[in-house]
């Protein structure tokens, strides 16, 4: 004890503890001085980190030097003091080690178990609005969407979509089960506070395993030097999750925005709009936008952001689709100018290709988006709903798969991939998805008509009925429920009901399409083959308002309705005449047809699912149904004929009776939805009078009329009645 008592005697002569205490102010001193300076003038975070490396050092220099202090050269240290003093130098530099690696940041957060999108993953969760105005929510939501549309540009990385982030927003929930949810192994999260021409902001990003910070900033500024926040802040992200920070990403993470503050507070205040994304939000949505461009023509994010505003309306039904392109080409060509390599310019020049029916080009831009921008949910969904118009279901599922994992709790996104796997016939898949959307969503209509659509397809007719009507009454002002639920009642037997709810139809939207194509179902259901030949005949025209494949089902029963009347021929010319078939099916018609930007085999897909109306089953189109065989050999391959997707096709073109009868008898054929269709077709295959097709559907009938009584009783029990509100009474 005597040897550390003489030290400690000796620490006290020298005055250590007060060069200790005198070192430490004043490099506390400096370094709040040089935080405040690298704010203002945006200085790199390294030239801070370099300077409390350097003053650590420096500290360990000035106790040696505070040590020799005074009469130099005649001090002497004993065995033990030395010992003593090189104890805790060694502790000191093994701190200043630890201080100094943790304050770089980590090349890659660490993967979790949890974090299915991979390590270099992230949420943007949305900032907190600290001003003491509420209403500046918008603000707050803005810079978090700014931050999370910067990040998802970047290539490697993945980031949760906005609805899932944002669906955490005022939940204070604990960030382990954030980043399960949202499979992300880091969160983004901060606050800001605005008072006049002020901002303070914070920010940090930290491990959703352990809830452990990577990075964390404070920033107390001026509002002008907004921009300059967002863009360290992505950056600062970016390389705690990537590594270097390399000029490109440094490109990508900059561009796009604007530095005008009036542009940028009408384009935050769009956003919130666009997220809504019903009538009165989007037109709000489009006005904001415009204000945002009037102030800064050349801001990009807000162009964006206007074309998916028209996008909505044409979803929505505000617009055409003629009128958005009216709109989008202009505005793009804006775009193109400015960044021409723009993910979302890509994607929607993609989505004009594949309007104009040029596929291959609408593909070849849309993969070209997603692989520029692989983050973004949306660009794999617009991809996605590409290849399913291209009647390419296999193709189409694996890009709203990682849509769906990139934006895991939106239940739009779920409904569409319950849509698709829908339509791909996995409809246990598909009936389970829609099953979580409504568990996200149960107000949101849309859902409740797809599980109508997928108990439509298993001919469960009754329950098709009560989850159409849900949707009605969750959208009142949707006229496609509304017809949905008049096809439906007309096939069950229902007719004056289904009468109803097509004039329902026409009230919510008049002439409409969809309206129009329920009432010709409904009218060949009951036995007007003329009158509802007659509209279909009229309906040829308007392909271009296809949706849902309204048309499509429309003109089959035409054809259907022609072949029984001896018009036929007069169906066939029409389609002809308006493009929707080719005049000849030798290979130099089809060419012509198809055109040179558009893909055959898609083009041969349409055409075909129309084949109703292209070939008869009669002996003087024996050649005509060669033509056709030659046709797709030629398209498909030689091998066609043996594919699952065209062997009943094939089995009609051979005209083998056998065949084509064993195809409509169960177990192939043992879903009661379209009966009316599928006994006209086998009329006009030459096979309704064969005693098993009869008995097959006399059987089916008698099931239908089992579920007529059923209909009454299921609304009931939902307290839902099967006429309109309007014809109630």
């Amino acid at each position: 004890m005597g040897k550390v008592e003489e030290f400690l005697r000796r620490l006290k002569e020298r005055k250590l503890v007060q060069w200790t205490l005198a070192y430490c102010a004043g490099a506390f001193a400096l370094l709040q001085g040089v935080d405040i300076v690298s704010q203002r003038f945006g200085w790199p975070e390294q030239i801070e980190r370099f300077l409390i490396v350097a003053l650590g050092i420096g500290f360990f220099v000035a106790l040696v030097l505070a040590w020799y202090h005074g009469d130099r050269g005649t001090q002497r240290m004993s065995g033990a003091e030395l010992s003593i003093l090189a104890l805790l130098l060694a502790i000191g530099g093994g701190i200043l080690w630890r201080v100094a690696s943790t304050a770089r940041m980590p090349e890659v957060a660490p993967t979790t178990a949890s974090a299915s999108l991979g390590a270099a993953s992230t949420a943007v969760l949305p900032f907190v609005n600290m001003s003491a105005d509420k209403a500046n929510e918008y603000f707050s939501d803005g810079m978090t969407e700014t931050l999370l549309n910067r990040l998802a540009q970047v290539p490697q990385l993945k980031v949760a979509a906005r609805t899932s982030s944002f669906s955490f927003k005022g939940t204070n929930t604990d960030v382990r089960k954030i980043g399960a949810q949202l499979g992300v192994a880091s969160l983004v999260e901060g606050s800001v506070q605005q008072a006049g021409d002020t901002l303070r902001i914070t920010a940090q990003l930290v491990r959703s395993a352990d809830g452990s910070h990577l990075w964390s900033r404070n920033y107390d500024r001026k509002a002008a030097d907004l921009f300059a926040i967002q863009d360290e802040i992505a950056g600062a992200v970016t390389e705690a999750l990537v590594g270097e920070l390399l000029p490109k990403t440094r490109e990508i993470l900059a561009k796009d925005g604007t530095k005008d503050l009036a542009a940028y507070d009408s384009y935050t205040r769009g956003l919130q709009q666009l997220a809504l994304n019903n009538f009165g939000a989007n037109e709000q949505s489009e006005a904001l936008m415009n204000q945002a461009l009037a102030r800064d023509p050349n801001y990009v994010d807000a162009m964006v952001a206007l074309i998916n505003t028209w996008l909505n309306m044409t979803r929505t039904g505000q617009i055409r689709p003629a009128e958005f392109q009216t709109r989008a080409a202009p505005m793009l060509d804006r775009v193109e100018a400015i960044d021409p390599g723009n993910a979302w310019l890509l994607t929607f020049r993609a989505q004009l290709a594949q309007q104009r029916g040029e596929h291959e080009l609408a593909e070849r831009l849309a993969r070209r988006a997603v692989a520029s921008a692989p983050g973004v949910a949306r660009l794999h969904n617009i991809l996605s709903d590409i290849y399913n118009f291209q009647e390419n279901p296999k193709a189409a599922i694996p890009e709203i798969d990682v849509a769906l994992a990139l934006n895991p709790l939106d239940p739009n996104v779920t409904r569409y991939r319950a849509t698709k796997l829908r339509l791909a016939g996995r409809l246990d898949e598909a009936r389970a998805a829609v099953l979580h959307s409504i568990e996200l969503d149960p107000h949101n209509s849309s859902n409740y008509w797809e599980l109508a659509a997928n108990e439509y397809a298993r001919g469960n007719l009754v329950a098709a009925i009560v989850y159409n009507r849900k949707s009605g009454e969750l959208d009142r002002a949707d006229p496609e429920s509304s017809a949905d639920l008049a096809r439906v009642l007309a096939e069950i037997g229902e007719s004056s009901e289904a009468d109803a709810w097509v004039a329902e139809s026409f009230r919510q939207a008049p002439g409409n399409l969809l309206g129009e194509g329920a009432h010709i179902v409904a009218q060949f259901a009951r036995g007007e083959a003329a009158v509802a030949w007659e509209r279909a005949m009229k309906l040829i025209t308007r392909r271009a308002e296809e949706h849902h494949e309204y048309w499509r089902r429309a003109i089959i029963i035409g054809c259907l309705a022609g072949d029984e009347l001896g018009r036929g021929a007069d169906m066939r010319a029409a389609l002809v005449a308006a493009g929707a078939m080719p005049q000849t099916l030798d290979p130099a018609g089809f060419d012509a047809w198809v055109g040179a930007t558009a893909s055959a085999k898609v083009r041969l897909r349409e055409f075909m699912a129309l084949r109703r109306c292209v070939f008869a089953q009669t002996p003087d189109e024996a050649p005509r149904r060669e033509q056709l065989r030659a046709l797709l050999a030629r398209v498909e391959g030689p091998d066609w004929e043996g594919r699952d997707e065209w062997r009943t096709l094939a089995t009609e073109l051979r005209n083998d009776r056998e065949a084509l009868i064993d195809a409509r008898l169960p177990p192939n054929d043992s879903v009661v939805s379209g009966l009316a269709e599928r006994e006209a077709s086998a009329r006009m295959l030459g096979i309704g009078d064969d005693p098993r097709i009869v008995a097959h559907f006399s059987a089916q009938r008698a099931q239908i009329a089992q579920m007529r009584a059923q209909v009454a009783p299921a609304l009931s029990a939902e307290g839902l009645s099967l006429l309109p509100p309007a014809d109630k009474h």
